[in-house]
């Protein structure tokens, strides 16, 4: 691949996700933002999943069941279709994938019941993959954002983002499972 532009796809994430697809471009990515994996031919070498979901605070007690599964559940049930369609378009070996999600799901957030749940179950889910997927040579790691960061596209953190994707996808990277914090340091693992 020495030489050859390597292709990525962000998935997700509105303005944030667009921005580090963007930033992709100058890290040696042909690099585009989408909802769904693309369903043109060729292998993908990095996959984006910005996951960030609603973060509007909602008392869990006055959350209905529709406001649950739109908040709590839909976001895994995206995160899993997303995984489903990468597993044959990743370059094996070689492909990685970066799933973006808050901390929510590591440390909870008062009002952020739903949020928390499906930020946890997607970085659980993030381990499960790339423990089936490591003998195949493909890497799943994630980047744990703060709350307050991940409604923000600002150009910065896209470049953050864009820079830890891109080294994780680097070929002297093999780490895979791992959630790697970029949040501000809010979080105390």
């Amino acid at each position: 691949m020495s030489g050859e532009r390597r292709h990525a796809v962000v998935l997700g994430g509105g303005a944030l996700g667009q921005a580090v697809a963007d930033a992709l471009g100058g890290k040696g990515f042909e690099s585009r933002a989408a909802e769904r994996v693309p369903g043109d031919p060729g292998p993908i070498d990095l996959a984006v999943l910005v996951m960030p979901g609603d973060t509007a605070p909602r008392p869990l007690a006055s959350l209905a069941e529709e406001s649950w599964i739109a908040l709590g559940e839909a976001p895994l049930a995206e995160a899993r279709a997303h995984f489903a369609a990468l597993s044959a378009r990743m370059r094996s070996p070689g492909g990685t994938v970066l799933v973006v999600l808050s901390h929510a799901g590591m440390v909870g957030v008062a009002g952020l019941a739903a949020h928390s749940m499906a930020a946890g179950g997607i970085r659980s889910f993030a381990k499960a993959v790339a423990r089936a997927w490591r003998p195949r040579g493909l890497r799943v790691n994630s980047a744990i954002l703060s709350v307050a960061q991940i409604g923000d596209a600002e150009a910065g953190l896209a470049r953050e983002i864009a820079g830890l994707a891109a080294a994780t996808a680097g070929e002297g990277f093999r780490a895979t499972g791992n959630s790697i914090l970029i949040d501000g340091e809010q979080t105390s693992v």
